[in-house]
């Protein structure tokens, strides 16, 4: 009973709240009924943001009834985006079926302006304000959309308009502002600003903007007097500072507006983003004119002074300490960053790589103890983590790391790494479990990178020569490795793995061509495994001689992983063994 009363109820604010005219004499009770439904469903499946189930039932319910405008505009919304003008058709039914409901209108306006019609908008708010002339924000809106049209008389026609609604408004005036300067009617601007201070005199930011008009029409001294008189009502107002430091850069008077700098870093109203494009400013000047760093390293302290929970100001700091070669300042400056704001993960990169240029191996651990505890879902620490354990030979710990990074990857959907650091991390794993004869694992983390990079090459050399030491599909593994030659055809590697899969296939001349190649290119720095292959194709060849010497040759030289028994049963039984 309780839901049917709560049924009726919505079916009247239905009614009431949508303007719904519903002629009763087409629809049964039955069909009235079946509608609501469905929009109620619709209504709270969108709620839930089940949007494609929830248009699925207001287009049923538009199925009983299309001419229903509640039904209409809630489609018409949904389907903007997937077919913009059947949406505005369903929006335009909507109003057309309901003249008196602002929502209505107002989402055609909307969906003009998402379309860039601004011709079809500018007439869709005038009716639309016509109709409801007390909308204030409509009104600002409609005056914004004839300066974006260029239409600035009909602009200022429309702040006029909300003025005379509102009552004299400062922002509205400073819009106006704005519109006489677009339009290039600066002495208007001027005596709009006049307006404001007749009625705001000690307002230090309408001094500034008028002192910005005269800098335009070049009465620089009116200028000057505006901002003075704006710093003497306000001496901490950031736009005035900003103004004036303009000023005496236009005027020449470096050392004025080099005081002003230090004032605009100081001041706590200005945004650390302004201050940092002022501050990229200087640290320009400062190169092109070589004066002394010690004034930039002032401004650098001036800034985390009036902003010392900053962590960017301060790793900003610490990066021109580093260029400074001023080590130990830049570590304890970023050692403040990690300290004020732990979630910094640059900042704890750049404390990192100091502590890794200083070789504190243990200072180096304990900063990347530190960040993984700090941020346990990044996977570049993991990452960094592994890499450093493999390089102090602590395998067991580098796998770990470097497991838990993959594990963090996968969570992100792979994008907690650079694409570098994803090649890198998936290829140690290869070759971790490769070590290891897992074929099972080396073959995961093949896939994952061909997969993720299909072009990147030392990927489709380590798959190709992978299926072709396991016995695999070797016309896969052949179409693989000639993507890397014609690629990269002077590459030792990939030339040796082409080679090592064509002999695979009994292609013995053109084996011995393309590892003949792959000699002839890795002079400079010899590979065991090459000459290992270049002496299987030789022996297979009918060369057993030369192949011995080849073998003999791969013999005496270290490459880890090289099966130095399977090399000696070779070179003993003057047999090639697989």
């Amino acid at each position: 009973m309780k839901r049917v009363l709560i049924l009726i109820l919505f079916a009247i604010t239905f009614t009431s709240v949508y303007g719904c005219k519903v002629k009763k004499e087409t629809l049964s009770d039955t069909l009235i009924y079946q509608r609501d439904s469905l929009f109620i469903e619709g209504l709270r499946l969108k709620q839930q943001k089940l949007y494609d189930s929830a248009y699925i039932a207001f287009q049923k319910a538009d199925s009983i009834d299309s001419m229903n405008p509640a039904i209409c505009y809630e489609l018409g919304n949904r389907l903007l985006a997937k077919d913009f003008e059947a949406g505005l058709e369903y929006l335009e039914r909507a109003v057309s079926l309901s003249k008196d409901n602002y929502y209505y209108r107002k989402s055609v306006v909307s969906a003009n302006l998402m379309k860039k019609d601004m011709d079809s908008a500018v007439d869709k708010y005038e009716a639309l304000l016509k109709q409801f002339p007390d909308h204030e924000g409509d009104l600002y809106d409609l005056a914004e959309l004839y300066a974006r049209k260029g239409d600035f008389k009909k602009s200022i026609k429309t702040f006029e308009r909300l003025e005379r609604l509102t009552g004299t408004d400062k922002y509205i005036s400073l819009s106006k502002v704005g519109v006489f300067i677009s339009a290039g009617e600066l002495d208007d601007a001027l005596k709009e600003l006049d307006k404001i201070l007749k009625e705001m005199p000690l307002d230090a930011s309408v001094w500034s903007y008028k002192g910005d008009i005269y800098m335009e029409t070049k009465d620089l001294d009116l200028a000057l007097e505006c901002y003075e008189k704006a710093l003497e009502l306000d001496p901490d107002n950031g736009y005035a500072l900003e103004s004036m430091y303009v000023y005496y850069i236009r005027t020449g008077e470096s050392d004025k507006a080099n005081e002003m700098m230090f004032r605009i870093f100081t001041c706590e109203e200005i945004q650390y983003s302004r201050k940092k494009e002022y501050l990229n400013q200087v640290a320009r000047y400062y190169v092109a004119t070589q004066r002394p760093y010690s004034e930039l390293d002032t401004i650098y302290r001036s800034i985390i002074a009036s902003d010392p929970e900053n962590s960017d100001a301060l790793l900003q700091y610490s990066d021109y300490l580093i260029q400074m070669k001023r080590n130990d300042d830049a570590i304890e400056t970023l050692r403040s960053a990690v300290y004020l704001d732990p979630q910094c993960q640059m900042c704890w990169e750049y404390l990192l790589y100091q502590m890794a240029a200083s070789s504190d191996s243990a200072m180096v651990e304990k900063v990347l103890e530190d960040a993984m505890e700090a941020i346990p879902e990044s996977a570049e620490f993991h990452y960094y983590s592994g890499l450093w354990s493999y390089s102090k030979n602590h395998d067991d710990d580098a796998i770990k790391f470097m497991l838990k990074a993959d594990s963090i990857v996968e969570a992100s959907g792979r994008k907690a790494l650079t694409e570098e650091n994803r090649k890198d991390l998936w290829n140690f794993l290869f070759n971790f479990y490769y070590r290891k004869s897992d074929k099972e694992n080396y073959y995961k983390y093949l896939d994952k990178s061909i997969e993720a990079f299909p072009n990147d090459l030392m990927s489709l050399n380590n798959y190709a020569y992978m299926i072709a030491v396991d016995g695999g599909d070797i016309e896969r593994a052949e179409a693989l490795s000639k993507k890397t030659i014609e690629k990269e055809p002077l590459e030792p590697t990939y030339l040796d793995t082409y080679a090592y899969i064509l002999m695979k296939k009994g292609k013995l001349t053109y084996a011995k061509f393309y590892i003949e190649q792959a000699i002839e290119y890795m002079k400079s720095a010899p590979d065991a495994v090459i000459y290992e292959h270049y002496g299987d194709i030789l022996f297979l060849s009918g060369k057993v001689d030369t192949a011995i010497e080849y073998w003999k040759k791969s013999l005496e030289m270290e490459r880890e992983g090289q099966d130095k028994d399977k090399l000696k049963i070779k070179i003993n039984t003057r047999q090639y063994v697989e």
